[in-house]
């Protein structure tokens, strides 16, 4: 996602129904973050969320990471957060120095999301937490970024990240989900002002019961654990080649008849 893609991008959630979105994401958000404690949150994603309640929030510094320069104006959390600019897969934090962590749509424009991944898990301390609210590409809203990829739209150059993949790179780093993946937005992506009689809002609410992988976004809440699989795996790797070789027999030679 160049530049201008990803200004596009952030533009998008001033929208309707960008803002829907947000509203609909909130009050997962703030039930993740209560569950937050120590001296540093990091926020990390295109827009603040308004209304977000983070004096519930047991975290006494709060760090928001705007991702655009250009958006840096309209940056400013709630909360009394202070505000930066940076990557996501290059942060200026020491290793371990971060409490917990909330990438709210940040993989989705991030330029290399495993990249940031292994970014988050190098900056948090053993034991801290991480929220992760993305796009989910196995919906319609993936597939409006599909067909962005050859027409003008404002997720032209966004990469979703499946659940499924991005639970799979949690756990080589050495990451525990506290619980399963959520999601919701059964809705399509599109302004449908019909969509939002009684009849849709029965038939969202029974797909979000129903909790099939589909929804338009997915929430996951996982835990930094002290060693993670790749340390196990090269300790494993280590241990195996310092055991000590077999004593095979030395070949024998025969004198002929």
């Amino acid at each position: 996602m160049n530049g201008a893609e990803r200004l596009n991008f952030f533009r998008w959630f001033e929208t309707p129904l960008g803002r829907a979105l947000i509203a609909r994401e909130t009050p997962y958000l703030a039930q993740g973050v209560r569950r937050f404690h120590g001296d540093t949150m990091l926020w990390l994603g295109p827009v603040p969320v308004a209304g977000l309640d983070l004096d519930r929030c047991m975290v006494r510094h709060r760090l928001f990471g705007a991702m655009c320069e250009n958006r840096r104006g309209h940056m400013a959390m709630e909360g009394g957060a202070s505000t930066f600019v940076g990557r996501p897969d290059a942060l200026p934090f020491a290793p371990g120095s971060v409490d917990a962590v909330v990438l709210h749509h940040a993989l989705d424009c991030a330029e290399d999301s495993r990249a940031t991944v292994r970014e988050i898990y190098r900056v948090l301390r053993p034991g801290g937490r991480l929220l992760v609210c993305g796009f989910n590409p196995y919906s319609l809203w993936g597939l409006r970024r599909a067909v962005a990829s050859v027409r003008r739209d404002a997720f032209r150059g966004a990469r979703f990240v499946g659940p499924t993949r991005l639970v799979d790179w949690l756990a080589v780093l050495g990451f525990e989900l506290d619980e399963g993946v959520r999601f919701l937005m059964y809705r399509p992506p599109v302004d449908i002002g019909a969509y939002e009689s009684v009849r849709w809002a029965r038939m969202r609410a029974a797909l979000e019961r129903s909790r099939l992988p589909l929804g338009g976004v997915y929430f996951l809440l996982a835990r930094k654990t002290a060693i993670s699989l790749t340390s196990l795996r090269s300790s494993a790797t280590a241990d195996a080649r310092k055991l000590s070789p077999l004593a095979l027999p030395k070949p024998t030679t025969r004198d002929g008849p």
